[in-house]
């Protein structure tokens, strides 16, 4: 029986740890296919949206990364694409109004960029930056630090007590 639980287990673990076509190992969290520029702008999104204030910001946190990967595993490869194409359009929209890229912007021109976006009458530019605002906010609400910080969040709520007496109730009908 030991035998046919470590066969069992070993036939399922065994194709994730075989080499690609590459040779590199099969990833089992992707991520988002983005250049270094892409990399930064999101980035920078994130600290724009939730920046360091007396509390950690979204950087802080690795916000930028994790929508990397939640995009990347969880998302539609259409909606990806759309994400991806999104960054673009952040990227143009800053070229256009300040003559830099996004993540060489300060602060102000960072959100003034982005508030452009949420009056945008396009409708795909528009539904970037409320996709991405909610995003955000959805990680950092999720993230370690805001659950015990500012929640009354507790890993394992109550107290376990394993043998108990249990009185008899009649059963009625």
């Amino acid at each position: 029986m030991k035998s046919l639980a470590i066969t069992v287990w070993g036939m399922m673990a065994l194709p994730g740890c075989r080499p690609g076509e590459d040779g590199e190992g099969i990833a089992l969290v992707r991520s988002l296919p983005l250049s270094d520029q892409q990399k930064l702008c999101l980035e920078k999104m994130v600290d724009t949206f939730l920046p360091d204030t007396d509390t950690l910001g979204a950087v802080q946190l690795n916000i930028h990364r994790f929508l990397d990967k939640l995009i990347a595993n969880c998302y539609p490869e259409e909606e990806q694409k759309s994400f991806i194409n999104g960054l673009d359009i952040l990227e143009g929209k800053a070229q256009d109004l300040f003559s830099k890229s996004f993540g060489s912007l300060e602060n102000l021109q960072r959100e003034s960029v982005l508030l452009g976006l949420d009056n945008e009458e396009n409708a795909e530019e528009k539904a970037f930056f409320d996709f991405s605002k909610e995003q955000v906010i959805l990680a950092y609400t999720s993230s370690e630090y805001f659950l015990t910080n500012f929640t009354n969040y507790e890993m394992i709520p109550g107290g376990y007590d394993g043998c108990v007496d249990v009185p008899e109730v009649p059963f009625k009908v």
